[in-house]
């Protein structure tokens, strides 16, 4: 039984259509009722995230993770469950960020529209063990500039831990990509899941249904 209520599924409804320039609004809006929609529909994708940063990322004191497109913290809320306690979160929403920081497992929260390489925030360079990100490679969100972003912002031999719908893959030209990089000798994976999205849902609310998902471990080698 989903716990759906029908006051959460009209939002859900409400927010099936946006794109990239209105993404700050949408996740704004709907910041405060995020968790209840998504949580009680089935989205894995923040602890399968968080599990593959646990099997590859020793948590020593200094490991430092970066949680981007964090929107309300819960990737960073399983890390913390897992013990790793120095984790930094970016999202293009403050009402996202908001909740988030609400969650006690961030030590930083930045307001931050990713996608943009050419002029992404030096602090992140070569900062981070391990960047997580959850569900930020869909319709309406990034392509495949934020690939570089992963890159810029881990340290060499760190991890990079993302998600996206199987059908992204080839749609929206994510594996296409993936798999570039992966000829450059710039990153190797290290472990793919498949999981399904979505999974609570008893019949499909506005884009909303039961959906396969990826959700891949790669290390950064340059």
């Amino acid at each position: 039984m989903t716990g759906l209520t029908d006051e959460l599924k009209e939002e859900m409804k409400k927010h099936t259509g946006f794109s990239q320039d209105q993404i700050k609004e949408h996740y704004d809006e709907i910041a405060e009722k995020y968790d209840a929609i998504y949580l009680n529909a089935g989205y894995h994708d923040p602890l399968h995230c968080a599990n593959l940063v646990k099997e590859f990322v020793p948590n020593t004191p200094g490991t430092e993770i970066f949680d981007m497109g964090c929107g309300t913290g819960l990737v960073g809320l399983h890390l913390k469950e897992h013990g790793y306690n120095k984790i930094v979160g970016c999202d293009a929403s403050q009402g996202m960020l908001d909740v988030a920081s609400l969650k006690g497992a961030y030590y930083e929260l930045k307001e931050l529209f990713l996608g943009k390489p050419d002029t992404y925030p030096q602090e992140f360079h070569g900062r981070f063990d391990a960047i997580t990100a959850a569900g930020i490679l869909a319709q309406g969100h990034l392509g495949v500039e934020v690939f570089e972003e992963f890159l810029l912002s881990v340290k060499k031999g760190g991890y990079i831990v993302f998600t996206t719908r199987t059908m992204y893959l080839e749609e929206f030209g994510y594996g296409k990509r993936i798999a570039e990089i992966e000829a450059e000798g710039r990153w190797k994976q290290v472990k793919e899941i498949t999981f399904t999205r979505y999974d609570k849902l008893e019949e499909e609310v506005g884009r909303y249904r039961p959906v396969e998902v990826k959700a891949y471990a790669y290390q950064k080698l340059v």
